[in-house]
Parts: C-alpha cells; sequence; structure tokens
C-alpha cells in the first residue's frame, strides 16, 4: 500500500509541475530511495531519505529503515541523485539597473538560474541599493530567484574612469557611494566598510589600482567588522602573492595570477588583459604562490571558462587552464564562478565553467561539484546554513535523473529543483 501511495504523489507532484506556475509547497515532506551526493565525504550514499520540513532539512534516513509518518508527504524518486543546489560563485546583476539591468530582465534571468539548478548567488559588484531590493524578495520567495549575495567594490582614485562605475553609482558620484568606494591613503577604513556593510553587502571586493599596503589595511579592518573581503587575483600594482599574503578570503580569475611571473605589474588595471612576452606555468613563482594559497586557505574562483567564451586568442585561457590545474594539484580550494552574461537562449553559464574543469582542468566531478556547492558556501561564509546536504541547513537541493559523479553534465539533467524548500521545475 505505501508504494502505491508513494507512486501516486510522484505522479502527483510531476503533474503539477509542469504546470505554469512551477512551483509547489509541502509542509514537511521527503524525498524517498534517492541516492545522496555527500560533498562532505565525496561519496554516494545511496537508498537515503531526505526529511524536509518547510524550508530545511530536518533528517536524512536509509529508505530501508524509514518509517514515515502521517504528517510527511513522500515523495518517491527511486534511484535519482540528489546533491546540493548550485552556486554561481561570480555574476553581475546591477551594474546599470536603469539600463540593460531592469528589473523585469533582471527576474527573467534570475528566474532562468533558478530553474538549472542555481539556488543561490555571488553578486561581485553593482547597485548594492538595487540588489538589497532583489536579495529581499528573493530570500521571501516573493519572486522565483536564487538567494542573493553581494559586494561594495573598493579600488584606487584612479579606477573611478570606468563608466561602469558611474552606472553603478547612479544619484551619487562613483568613489563616494557606500558601494562604489575610492580608497586612498588617508581614508577612514573603519568608517567606510561599516557603510559598506550598512548597504546589506556581505564582502567587500577589491577590484584595482592599490597596492599591497592598502590591500593589507582593507583587509584588517574589513574582518575585524566580520566582512569577507574578495579581491582580483592581481590588484594591480600589487600582485598575487601580495593580495593572498594580505589575507583575502577569495582570489578571482585564474587568469590575472599570470602577472606573478611578470617582472613588473602594471599601475592599473587598463592593462589586465594584455598577453606575457612569456608565460611559463613551471615557473617557480607560481608554484610558490599556490603553496602560499594553500597555506593560508584562500579560494581560488577561476572563472576560466568566461576567456574560453570572450577570447578568441587562446592565450589568455591557457594561463587560466595552467594556473587553475597547478592550484589544484596543490590543494587550493576552488570555486566555481562565470561572470558571463546570462543568457536566456541556453543552459545557465555555471555548466559550461563546470565543462571546463573537468575537460581542461582535470578536476574530477565530485570535486567539481564540491566546488559548485560547499566551497562557493565559504566563500560567502554560509558554509554552515548551505551547501552540502546536512540535518539542520536549507533545503536547497537538487533531484538528478543520472549520477553527476560519472558524468559533470549529468547536473543538467534536473528532474526538480528545491529552494528553500520549495519544489520547482526546472527548464
Amino acid at each position: 500500500m505505501i508504494n502505491k501511495v508513494l507512486h501516486l504523489l510522484a505522479i502527483a507532484f510531476l503533474t503539477f509541475s509542469n504546470q505554469a506556475n512551477c512551483q509547489f509547497r509541502f509542509e514537511s515532506y521527503a524525498l524517498h530511495q534517492v541516492h545522496l551526493i555527500d560533498v562532505n565525504q565525496g561519496q554516494v550514499v545511496e537508498n537515503q531519505t531526505i526529511v524536509i520540513n518547510k524550508d530545511q532539512i530536518i533528517g536524512i534516513h536509509d529508505s530501508h529503515e524509514f518509517a514515515g509518518s502521517d504528517t510527511i508527504q513522500l515523495l518517491n524518486f527511486k534511484d535519482h541523485f540528489v546533491t546540493p543546489g548550485l552556486i554561481d560563485a561570480h555574476i553581475h546583476l546591477g551594474t546599470n539597473p536603469s539600463g540593460k539591468d531592469n528589473l523585469e530582465d533582471t527576474k527573467k534571468k534570475l528566474r532562468h538560474l533558478l530553474r538549472n539548478g542555481v539556488t543561490t548567488v555571488r553578486d561581485m559588484a553593482g547597485d548594492t541599493r538595487y540588489l538589497n531590493y532583489l536579495s529581499r524578495q528573493a530570500m521571501l520567495d516573493e519572486i522565483l530567484s536564487p538567494d542573493i549575495y553581494f559586494s561594495a567594490l573598493f579600488a584606487g582614485e584612479s579606477f573611478f574612469k570606468d563608466p561602469r562605475t558611474k552606472e553603478a553609482a547612479q544619484g551619487m558620484t562613483a568613489g563616494e557611494a557606500p558601494w562604489m568606494r575610492s580608497i586612498n591613503d588617508n581614508t577612514d577604513l573603519n568608517r567606510i566598510i561599516a557603510e559598506a556593510k550598512g548597504t546589506g553587502a556581505t564582502g567587500l571586493k577589491i577590484y584595482a589600482d592599490l597596492d599591497e599596503s592598502n590591500v593589507r589595511k582593507i583587509v584588517q579592518a574589513a574582518h575585524s567588522q566580520g566582512m569577507k573581503v574578495w579581491a582580483h587575483s592581481t590588484v594591480f600594482p600589487a600582485r598575487p602573492s601580495q593580495v593572498c599574503s594580505a589575507g583575502v578570503d577569495v582570489m578571482s580569475h585564474a587568469t590575472y595570477m599570470a602577472w606573478e611571473g611578470a617582472k613588473e605589474v602594471p599601475a592599473d588595471a587598463s592593462n589586465r588583459f594584455r598577453k606575457h612576452d612569456q608565460f611559463n606555468a613551471d615557473d617557480p613563482a607560481f608554484l610558490k604562490l599556490v603553496k602560499l594559497m594553500e597555506k593560508n586557505r584562500t579560494i581560488l574562483d577561476a572563472t576560466i571558462a568566461l576567456y574560453k567564451r570572450y577570447f578568441p586568442d587562446s592565450a589568455l585561457y591557457q594561463y587560466g587552464v595552467s594556473l587553475t590545474k597547478l592550484a589544484y594539484e596543490s590543494d587550493v580550494s576552488i570555486g566555481v564562478g562565470t561572470d558571463m552574461q546570462i543568457d536566456l537562449t541556453t543552459t545557465a553559464a555555471i555548466f559550461q565553467e563546470m565543462a571546463a574543469l573537468q575537460e581542461d582542468v582535470g578536476m574530477e566531478p565530485m570535486d567539481i561539484i564540491r566546488a559548485a556547492t560547499l566551497v562557493n558556501a565559504e566563500m560567502i561564509g554560509q558554509e554552515n546554513s548551505i551547501g552540502s546536504i546536512e540535518a539542520g541547513k536549507k533545503a536547497n537541493l537538487l533531484v538528478l535523473k543520472s549520477n553527476p559523479t560519472t558524468d559533470i553534465s549529468n547536473l543538467k539533467n534536473l528532474k526538480v529543483v528545491i529552494k528553500n524548500g520549495q519544489l520547482y521545475n526546472p527548464k
């Protein structure tokens, strides 16, 4: 009798989920007879029942021993695989909310990400007035969207010639807005970091045009106020080893790490895409750098697929691939971020990044899944609430038709997306 009930409930859910609303909520329910992807232990745990109440995982049981309850709706997904929801650790939603990032288009993009299995994102610099508004709606499930964590941008004075900073600070002066701040040797860091935190930002993004001394002072002041610090791998003129030594939590763009091997680093970021006259991945300076990153537990936000997609010349991409591979071999924690425009006509860009990490860098699928879930959760300081399948964590989960630990592309083979306990029909 119980198997018949399970079957009928699963049919009812799947029928409902194919309707336009694409959203369904049970108060308490269980995903029954699934194979759980345990990113903590790096293994697949077979035939499990995951019990969810409201937005939280409240128990994980062997399905053979699970007795069930009249208060728990059982959804039988026999032989499906369940992973934590994916996290894209590098997107841009609010560079120009009055233009290309207008509200309706942004909501479409967020819905697209969620239906592709992305349940959390980290926005890497935009108008925090706008991002805070979206973040609140996403957190309360008032819109179909991943949860949104975002940053305030700090950079040297010369950087604010960049037109994007003016777009993101409309109504205020770029460099003076609390989320788009110019830094010099006389800046009152404690005050402006408090103001940045007051915008709702989780972390500071150190972009460019700052020397090692200023990077170090920003990190110390930010950490004293409980804020994460996310920096470009080269901050110009601060080279990667100096950025890492300053104590940042995350370094973005593996391609920029190539500047560690340069005799001189440009004083500003305008030359950041310049090819190097000589690049040798076996340069001892790079091994020393990744060992320092491993020692300091600095996470690498590699974003390599960005260069494969947008730069026809493969040189920059090869820098990123070579240095990400070296970091992986040296046990540096690697996350998964895209830094790409969100294209509604194709699958989410996070799948391109994961494919590049498998095919070109040589990362194992289980390590890539962990990178896109638990490591990315650590980036934003939310590893105790999301990023793995454990009792007490949020019910941000993907139900998959096939095993992603044998082929990472199986993450696209979605049956159900679950965010904050709510079930959604995938794209």
